[in-house]
């Protein structure tokens, strides 16, 4: 009787926190992430790469904000949009592991639910399409397992290959097949039998990957480089808390009683809980070794939740810990967007308040009246002025050196010219710009608040002599 009622609750509870997050987007003060702004950016300028990332987001933004406009609240209801394709994705993929509809359907909108899915529906980032095409592609392995169709190798790479150019955090998914065939002897015999299948899986991830590494062979590789040094293992520095904080995270992000309930379930475990167990522990492991010896963000084991939702799901048969679990996820997503709507002080939600305020101040601050140019050093503001001041004539440009490191994309597409000689707004420090070969005056100016960043960066008029 409890799980009758609570299922007929589910989708009431849905529209009603869907509404209110609507609601809070339109009453916030909060502003794009500069992250977010970045990857608006990067679509105003459609190519095959991006300094740190690949493309395909950028593609979907460009497409998106054809049709619907640039607007903050436009922008922040696309990741809304994209996890509603992925809960009919796990729906299907709950269906296929064995459950009924009802459940199935349940089990989509406890998803929806879970506070990673909370959270992450207000930032508009590259795990957004790599957990919905590695959704996708889970669902075809899981019907690999009992069907050997070539369509199903066919979509598994299409999937597959559109989730790289979504994040490179879907090699996990390779690595995680290789550890299923590795340790277990059914997959294996089905590997070993369907060759001619994986083969032509692995054909539609190159050819769908191929223009990137093209993009990345012309730029020198730098995406390897960035990827490379957010590894850091150059400063190691063994920390355990940090491990057991990112583990903390990852129960939080899924629900804790959700965790407890999949942990000591009764039900046997049978072949396919055993596949998303495989495709969940060794990101996990992996995550978390990062963590301990450098750091980590709670973010990149994102892929490791699929897995993990579904798993715990299909475990979870105390009534009890079903109905706590709602109420606990439920109350988490009520807290954060009424917070969100009241763009409340706190300082989790520093690093998106007052951008808009510093970008108007920024832009009628000028001692002649009217910006034409402003050159940003930081990557994360040059983005969030840019977004901010979108509908004024602008022209924005990143200092950068021909020859020195490149740290960011927009030295690439945006360099500062050694030879410009029109006077610009520089947020920064006079060395970024000390290659500058014609004469100029460097006039500091009052710098506007500035909460949203750690590092405060001064502000200056640059006059040519």
């Amino acid at each position: 009787i409890k799980n009758i009622m609570l299922n007929k609750i589910l989708l009431p509870s849905f529209v009603v926190l869907l509404l209110l997050k609507i609601s809070a987007l339109n009453f916030t003060t909060f502003n794009l992430f500069g992250d977010e702004a970045q990857y608006w950016l990067w679509s105003k300028d459609i190519d095959f790469g991006y300094f740190s990332k690949p493309p395909f987001l950028s593609w979907i933004i460009r497409v998106y904000t054809e049709i619907l406009g640039s607007s903050f609240v436009s922008l922040k209801l696309l990741p809304s949009f994209v996890y509603l394709l992925i809960s009919w994705s796990i729906y299907n993929l709950l269906i296929n592991a064995g459950l009924n509809k009802k459940d199935s359907f349940a089990g989509c909108l406890i998803f929806l639910f879970i506070p990673a899915v909370s959270f992450s529906s207000f930032i508009i980032s590259t795990d957004l399409f790599l957990l919905l095409f590695w959704t996708l592609s889970l669902n075809e392995l899981v019907k690999i397992n009992g069907e050997h169709s070539l369509k199903n190798f066919i979509l598994l790479g299409i999937f597959l290959g559109l989730g790289f150019l979504s994040k490179y955090a879907a090699i996990y998914f390779v690595i995680c097949l290789f550890v299923l065939i590795l340790f277990d002897k059914r997959f294996r015999k089905i590997f070993s039998d369907n060759l001619l299948g994986f083969c032509l899986t692995f054909l539609c991830v190159f050819v769908i990957i191929v223009p990137n590494i093209i993009w990345n062979f012309n730029n020198d590789w730098i995406t390897l480089q960035h990827t490379s040094d957010n590894a850091n293992f150059g400063n190691i520095e063994i920390d355990l808390i940090r491990g057991l904080e990112f583990l903390l995270i990852q129960v939080l992000m899924l629900g804790p009683f959700m965790v407890l309930g999949g942990i000591f379930g009764f039900n046997k475990w049978n072949y396919i809980q055993k596949i998303f167990l495989i495709f969940s522990m060794p990101i996990i492991l992996i995550v978390l070794v990062e963590a301990i010896i450098v750091r980590a963000n709670a973010n990149w084991a994102a892929p490791a939740l699929i897995s993990l939702f579904a798993l715990l799901y299909i475990r979870i048969n105390n009534s009890f810990l079903k109905i706590a679990n709602y109420m606990f996820n439920f109350i988490f997503c009520l807290i954060l967007f009424v917070m969100i709507g009241m763009s409340y002080p706190s300082k989790i939600f520093d690093r998106i308040s007052g951008i808009n305020d510093y970008a108007l101040k920024i832009y009628s601050g000028s001692s002649g009246g009217v910006i034409k140019n402003i050159v940003v050093s930081d990557r994360l503001l040059f983005s969030s002025l840019n977004f901010e001041l979108r509908d004024k004539d602008i022209n924005f440009y990143m200092p950068h050196k021909e020859g020195d490191e490149i740290t960011n994309h927009f030295k690439i597409v945006s360099p500062l010219n050694k030879n410009i000689n029109e006077n610009f707004t520089l947020i920064g420090s006079p060395s970024d710009i000390n290659y500058l070969e014609n004469e100029y005056k460097v006039l500091k100016i009052n710098s506007p608040d500035q909460k949203f960043t750690k590092r405060k960066l001064d502000v200056y008029e640059v006059v040519f002599e």
